[in-house]
């Protein structure tokens, strides 16, 4: 008799262990933060890595996914994070419509969402939002050009275009035009990059150079661009240092490495640096507010962006600069 009450104890004890364990393997009572990635380039993933960070300094294990740009294998990532029963999930939207329909089920499921990077306002699915200040990251870039080129007389600017379905992409514009209101003699023409693409980029100011040669500065919504733009004005002898006559005003937002090191040499004249590793941290804390039941409320947290300008700046916050950092998911 004792030895059939241990038998059944161990069968307990050994179907109590099972049912512990999730789809993922992971023990029940183990707190996981989830979080859906829309495509690994730099800037997210020292957002990532700042989340991250943040999740495991405060006791969290972490699961991601990479939807590589494919809004359809988003969905299935979010899903995936659903079913191996996350405690909350973080996500950058590949699409901020597409992924509705997958953060439905999590909230479904319980599962609170924080969304990260950019803000998903007609959603009703998230809890709350953590991102850059894009609008003031575009009026920084917009007021510099109105500075630089209030005395130059009747100008032509061209300002690149973000993705045009991307929150981000639209307040940047919004706000680099509304920092060159004040510029009267200041003309506007845009052209779109597609989704952020270089080759794109590159041949927009080509074609522009070639339809008003005296374009006076080009607006690069991501810094990524700004190598292109310069070696469009080197092939058209136009790449002056700032201060030298002829110069064309060039500035942008994000804080890629080169970018930096092109305001450093004096051919770009300013580079708003986002905040990714405080959007990360930020992002996961809401995130833990949310696992411990505390109430948050349903808006855009901002994190402003740094506006540097000369090479003296981009020297003295090299260790604030996410373009300098070393950057890995693994």
């Amino acid at each position: 008799m004792k030895k059939v009450i241990v038998v059944a104890l161990a069968l307990v004890m050994a179907t109590v262990a099972i049912a512990s364990v999730t789809a993922s393997g992971q023990q029940e009572g183990k707190m996981v933060m989830g979080i859906s990635i829309d495509n690994a380039f730099p800037s997210r993933i020292s957002t990532v890595m700042g989340i991250i960070s943040e999740a495991e300094s405060m006791g969290y294990e972490v699961v991601k996914y990479n939807a590589n740009g494919d809004a359809q294998k988003q969905n299935a990532d979010v899903e995936n994070l659903i079913n191996e029963g996350v405690s909350a999930i973080l996500v950058c939207a590949v699409d901020m419509d597409t992924i509705e329909v997958a953060l439905m089920k999590a909230k479904a499921a319980g599962i609170p969402v924080v969304s990260y990077d950019r803000d998903l306002p007609e959603s009703e699915s998230i809890d709350c939002s953590v991102g850059p200040d894009s609008y003031s990251d575009g009026l920084y870039c917009g007021k510099h050009f109105a500075q630089e080129l209030k005395d130059k007389g009747d100008v032509t600017v061209l300002e690149l275009l973000g993705a045009l379905n991307d929150q981000n992409g639209i307040e940047r514009s919004r706000g680099f035009n509304d920092g060159l209101k004040s510029a009267s003699n200041v003309t506007i023409i845009q052209a779109p990059t597609g989704a952020w693409q270089l080759d794109i980029a590159l041949q927009a100011v080509q074609d522009a150079y070639q339809a008003d040669p005296d374009i006076a500065g080009v607006f690069a919504p991501a810094c990524f661009f700004v190598a292109g733009i310069e070696t469009v004005l080197s092939d058209l002898g136009k790449l002056h240092k700032v201060g030298e006559p002829g110069h064309v005003v060039v500035a942008g937002i994000n804080g890629e490495k080169g970018a930096c090191d092109s305001v450093i040499a004096g051919t770009c004249d300013g580079v708003v640096v986002m905040g990714t590793t405080a959007t990360g941290v930020t992002a996961a804390q809401f995130a833990d507010k949310l696992i411990r039941g505390e109430s948050v409320k349903r808006d855009y947290y901002l994190v402003p962006g740094d506006f540097y300008t000369t090479a003296e700046e981009i020297e003295a916050n090299k260790a604030n600069i996410w373009g300098y950092a070393e950057l890995s998911l693994d």
